[in-house]
Formats: structure tokens, C-alpha cells, sequence
């Protein structure tokens, strides 16, 4: 456990996840939450398949600090976010960890993956957390972002879920190597900008992109 402890430690403390700026305190908090996650992923995962990934070091790079990775477009600031099609809690429950002043809404219409979300909530005692059994395009709340981890094409995501921002809100989605060809279906009104990411704590990990997708101009 401690030799895990010292790799998650280290992926936080990684340069690229600069933006992080975890306090001693901070940092300490997030290793703690993010061994029962994974402790309580591992159990979980086993009658409700949350996961193909089952190294653990695998999932605290390709899963907890993928999800990390939207925070470079994310302000530390009282916001509201939508995560749209949640599964297992990506990427909205390691952004709960890092980020108490944003109120995270997961969104998953799974009653069982919606159970194992309602019981990390509970166990990692995450209040900026609430849980939504429902699809996206049946929540009529509004946010200031809406995230989202490899359901929907880009286009399709946009236009399922553009009822869901606010005035200026925005979206941020994680894309691989195919980033141009999805941008290029990208409803007019709307603009783009991505940011790359390279983890080399793992050698296996494929460059990532972070797209933050915003309006041209509000329109009613």
C-alpha cells in the first residue's frame, strides 16, 4: 500500500498537473480518497464491471489522473458542472477530490453504476457531489460547465447536450488522436481550443487532448 501511496503521490506532484496547486494538506486529503476510490472501484468492479482496467497503477493514471486533466480549463472557483454519461465516476469524482468549491453533478443512467457513485459520495464523504439516475437530455437543470469522457462523438455531444449550459457556460471533452477529424463536425455557432497532454509516468498512455468547446455568440 505505501509503495502505491508514493505512485500517487508522485503522478500528483507530476509537472503537467502543475495546475493542480495542491497544499501539503491538499495533497494529502486527495491520496487518502483516492486509495478507497480505487479500493472501493477494485470491489465494486467485480459484479458491476465499472472497468476493463484492473492494474491499479493503470487506473490511477488512465482513469484518476486522466480525468485530472480537465481541470487545466476549469477556474478554482464556486462553479456548478455537469458530468454527462458519469460510469464510474470519470472524470467528475477525482475533480470532486482536488476541487471542494465545485458542486459536481453526476449524471448516469445506469441504477447501477448510479448505486456505486451514491456509495462513493457516501464513503469518500464528497459533498460537492450529487448523483442524477437520468439521461442527459432529460435534466433541465443548467450549468456553468459540462464534461464528458468518450460516450458521444463531439458533435453528437454538443448538440445532446447544449441545453444544459448556462448563458456562458462551456464544455470540455478528452479526445485522442482523432482530435481534428471530430473538430471538424463541429456545429458552426461553436469554437474550439485543446490543450495536449503527455503523462510520462506511464509510457503506454497515448497523447491526450483537452478540448474546451465554447459558443461563437450566445443565441436564444
Amino acid at each position: 500500500m505505501e509503495q502505491l501511496k508514493n505512485f500517487l503521490k508522485d503522478c500528483l506532484k507530476n509537472e503537467q498537473l502543475g495546475f493542480l496547486n495542491l497544499t501539503p494538506d491538499m495533497l494529502n486529503n486527495s491520496i487518502e480518497k483516492f486509495l478507497l476510490y480505487l479500493q472501493e472501484l477494485k470491489k465494486w468492479n467485480r459484479a458491476y464491471n465499472l472497468t476493463a482496467i484492473e492494474n491499479e497503477k493503470e487506473i490511477i493514471v488512465k482513469h484518476f489522473m486522466d480525468s485530472l486533466l480537465y481541470l487545466c480549463y476549469i477556474p478554482d472557483e464556486k462553479l456548478c458542472i455537469a458530468d454527462v454519461g458519469s460510469g464510474a465516476g470519470f472524470p467528475g469524482v477525482p475533480i470532486a477530490i482536488v476541487r471542494e468549491k465545485l458542486k459536481i453533478t453526476l449524471i448516469e443512467p445506469s441504477w447501477k453504476r448510479s448505486a456505486f457513485l451514491k456509495n462513493i459520495k457516501k464513503k469518500l464523504k464528497l459533498n460537492n457531489i450529487f448523483v442524477y439516475q437520468s439521461k442527459a437530455e432529460e435534466i433541465e437543470e443548467k450549468f456553468d460547465i459540462v464534461i464528458i469522457r468518450a460516450v458521444w462523438s463531439t458533435k453528437d455531444f454538443v448538440e445532446n447536450c447544449e441545453h444544459l449550459l448556462k448563458k456562458n457556460g462551456f464544455f470540455i471533452i478528452s479526445k485522442g488522436l482523432k482530435l481534428q477529424d471530430e473538430l471538424k463536425n463541429l456545429p458552426r455557432n461553436f469554437k474550439a481550443e485543446f490543450t495536449e497532454f503527455s503523462l510520462p509516468i506511464s509510457n503506454e498512455m497515448p497523447k491526450r487532448f483537452i478540448i474546451k468547446i465554447e459558443r461563437c455568440e450566445y443565441s436564444v
